[in-house]
């Protein structure tokens, strides 16, 4: 009777973490004084060549209610290696309240650094975010001529080590649910026993 309780337990926190640890995958939350800002693309993973839009919701960590109007206060800009901060346009999200978005098109993989400066209900913010941007041409199917013709191992392993990074949060998720389901199935038969 003991195991089947320690087994339920562990299988709804299991089920629980799926929850939290699908969208933790692509979107980082940070706590500026008594607000939670949680980062990301509008879509994921960010690539090359197309227009994305960065997100930023903001909630008011006590009371749960975002926190609007705040576009003409905030600033966004992003950075990569050695360039210069590059400002980008931030507007409210239209019908998400509290939600923030700046368009932006990279034209470079890699790993970039978005800044949000500005102020929140009068306290200053200078925080940043770290996000990978991807090729699109790592998502591409089927590649271009010149990608089709060179069936060569290291050019096939290297897309599917970069595509595996990208899927393996997808994965981890599925299979911690996986293990809270049958936790609780195991538990649910032994407690009827």
């Amino acid at each position: 009777m003991q195991f089947g309780k320690r087994l339920l337990v562990v299988g709804t926190i299991a089920v629980l973490l799926v929850g939290t640890v699908g969208p933790a995958v692509a979107h980082e939350t940070q706590d500026l004084d008594g607000n939670e800002v949680t980062f990301g693309g509008a879509d994921e993973p960010l690539i090359t060549g197309e227009r994305m839009w960065l997100e930023f919701e903001i909630v008011d960590a006590e009371s749960g209610e975002p926190v609007e109007n705040l576009s003409e206060n905030l600033t966004v800009s992003i950075q990569t290696g050695d360039h210069e901060k590059t400002a980008l346009e931030l507007s409210e999200k239209h019908g998400e309240p509290g939600v923030y978005e700046a368009p932006v098109v990279f034209t470079e993989s890699g790993d970039y650094v978005v800044h949000l400066e500005g102020s929140i209900d009068g306290s200053a913010v200078h925080t940043h975010f770290e996000k990978e941007v991807h090729d699109r041409a790592e998502l591409e199917y089927p590649g271009t001529d010149s990608e089709t013709n060179d069936t060569s191992a290291s050019s096939t392993d290297g897309n599917q080590t970069s595509l595996s990074g990208i899927a393996s949060g997808v994965g981890t998720a599925v299979a911690v649910g996986a293990v809270g389901v049958l936790a609780i199935g195991v538990a649910l038969v032994r407690r009827r026993r």
